[in-house]
This record gives C-alpha cells, structure tokens and sequence, in this order.
C-alpha cells in the first residue's frame, strides 16, 4: 500500500498517481513525540494505542493537493478525555473519540478476513450515498468522496493478508507520507488518506463514521498515534 502513493497534482484528487515518484517529507528538525492516547476504561486493550515511534525528524507531511469538504462537523461534542471528561482538549494523549459519535452503529470488533464490499456497504448503510470502489490493482481500491461539484477525496483501500499485516502497511504508509496524512484499519483491510489537520481529519471520520468502522491512525511529526474510539480490536 505504501510503495503505490503518489502526491497528487493540485486540481487532481488526492491519492492520483503524479507524474513521478514523490520526494520523502520535508524534513526540518527533531521532535519529541507526546504519549500516545490511553485505552477507555473496559475496552479491550489495543496494542496499538499508543505512538509507534521511529526516532526519525520532524517533517511536513506530502502535500495532496486537495481540499477537504467545507460541511464536516464540529467534533468538540464527540471528544471525551481518557477518564470520559467532557471537553477535552484536541491534543494526543488527551482524548478519545466518545461513544455519541457511533450511535447505531455496530462497533463490535471483527476478526475474518474482509473484501473491498465491506466498507461499500458500510458507507451506504450510514447514508454516505453510492462511493463504489474502484480498483486499481489486485489489492488496491481508491474510494472518491465527494467535496464539491468539481473535487472529491479520494482514499485509498488496501487489502492484506490479515490484521497484523494490515496494521503495518497503515502505520508503514501515514509515516512515510508524513505528518497529516491518516487512515483506518479494520481486520485486513488498511484504508489511506490524505493529509488533514487533525480536527479535519477526525471531523472527516466522524462524519462518515469511519471512526466506528475501523481503528483511526494519524501521523504526527515523528510517530504515527492511534486515536481511542468506539471500534477496537486486540
């Protein structure tokens, strides 16, 4: 999955091939990476949550050339700190993404293997309207969504041989993209997506509760944090 991402060109949806590979991040200075998110009390422990770090420089994530729809939602209300406080700040470590966001929604955790259909039907059963796959290798889908009349975003679904594969090829991907770039991960299946803010990025996955259908990754200046939510595997 990683070794197939290209910058897009601006104009271009993101996750279009460019016309030649991409330059690896910017890089400027060291950083220190803050704790990673803490597990929500009775969850089943992830092994995840917490920053996988690499001990590399801080860097400017790749630039999609893309622009993210101007309707998402404010997240404010769906954030709760790891001790289920209300307003909790927007900062790694400090939050998880509350129950509220996933009313409705079956967030049990799924262990068998998974196709490209499984997050199609999920997306249409939350109303997202037809985003149909379309494949651009054996194991790799883009999913376009919509953000104006003329753009869409467009994330990218790889499919792996199981979870554990599948958790390094998300993690593999957002850090060498970069800082912004983020994704989600649910059995074997990795879905990428382009660089966003961290309040875009979740405001993006909670509108199309991509927060409850997999696990929420996001690449920091030097790690990739995985986010707490209602949806959690071991």
């Amino acid at each position: 999955m990683s070794n197939e991402s290209k910058p897009s060109r601006k104009g271009a949806p993101a996750g279009a091939p460019a016309a030649s590979a991409p330059s690896p991040p910017f890089c400027m200075s060291p950083a220190h990476g803050r704790p990673a998110p803490s597990r929500a009390p009775g969850r089943p422990a992830l092994a995840a949550a917490f920053a996988l770090s690499l001990g590399v420089p801080a860097c400017s994530g790749i630039d999609a050339g893309v622009e993210y729809p101007g309707d998402l939602p404010e997240i404010d209300r769906f954030l709760l700190t790891p001790e289920n406080g209300r307003e909790a700040p927007l900062a790694f470590g400090e939050f998880k993404v509350g129950p509220e966001a996933c009313q409705g929604v079956d967030t049990h955790p799924v262990t068998q293997k998974l196709a490209p259909d499984d997050l199609t039907r999920f997306l249409s059963a939350q109303g997202a309207g037809s985003i149909a796959p379309k494949q651009a290798r054996s194991n790799l889908y883009w999913f376009d969504f919509p953000s104006s009349d003329k753009s869409f975003v467009r994330l990218r679904l790889a499919v792996l041989e199981d979870s554990e594969r599948a958790t390094k090829d998300l993690h593999d991907a957002v850090l060498q993209h970069g800082p912004g770039w983020w994704g989600v991960r649910r059995s074997n299946l990795a879905v990428l997506a382009p660089k966003a803010s961290l309040r875009e990025a979740m405001a993006f996955a909670i509108k199309y509760k991509l927060v409850c259908w997999g696990v929420f990754t996001y690449a920091g200046n030097d790690d990739a944090y995985v986010v707490p939510g209602p949806y959690a595997e071991l």
